[in-house]
């Protein structure tokens, strides 16, 4: 028997994101190191906002309840690593090289950090010449704000999408073709 489920364009759409995603997460994670962006990694960060855009305007508006919780945890997952960050760096947890910081900067892939990062460090050097660490820290409470509006954006449109009547959870068998 075959499976019923169907993609949408809008799970296409978010699949190519994703993995657009994780590609500029990677790459501007290795120039982030020593801030030394190329134009490519320029151009690569413009596509990945211009994708992010269009993405959330395409679930706005076909985007299903299911694809829609997902992001929504999506983006509290990524406010939540940006809080833990600042967290960190506060604490001065950040010091050596362990596992907890691997499994972090690993974890960090998925998140938009390493892209807004990016913008930030770039923004805040052209604005107001500030060093490097303020930069950081600016940008670690840019990722958790922008994080947190998508977060607020995604539970409003998951909440909508629940509201026009389809089931959260996907469709529900009502026990049509069954014998007694």
């Amino acid at each position: 028997m075959g499976d019923n489920r169907k993609w949408s364009a809008a799970d296409f759409a978010a699949l190519l994101w994703v993995i657009l995603h994780l590609y500029a997460s990677v790459h501007a994670f290795g120039y982030g190191l020593y801030q030394t962006y190329t134009n490519w990694t320029w151009v690569l960060l413009t596509v990945w906002l211009l994708g992010l855009l269009a993405l959330d305007a395409w679930l706005y508006a076909a985007g299903r309840p299911g694809l829609l919780r997902f992001v929504k945890w999506y983006w509290a997952f990524s406010a939540a690593m940006a809080a833990i960050v600042i967290l960190a760096a506060e604490l001065g947890l950040i010091h050596d090289v362990n596992g907890i910081l691997i499994f972090g900067v690993l974890c960090s892939f998925l998140t938009p950090m390493h892209q807004l990062l990016a913008f930030t460090w770039l923004l805040l050097k052209w604005l107001a010449d500030l060093p490097g660490i303020v930069r950081y820290g600016g940008g670690c409470g840019v990722v958790l704000f922008f994080s947190l509006l998508h977060f607020i954006y995604f539970a409003w449109l998951h909440r909508r999408a629940v509201k026009k009547g389809a089931p959260p959870d996907g469709p529900v068998d009502n026990g049509a073709g069954t014998v007694e």
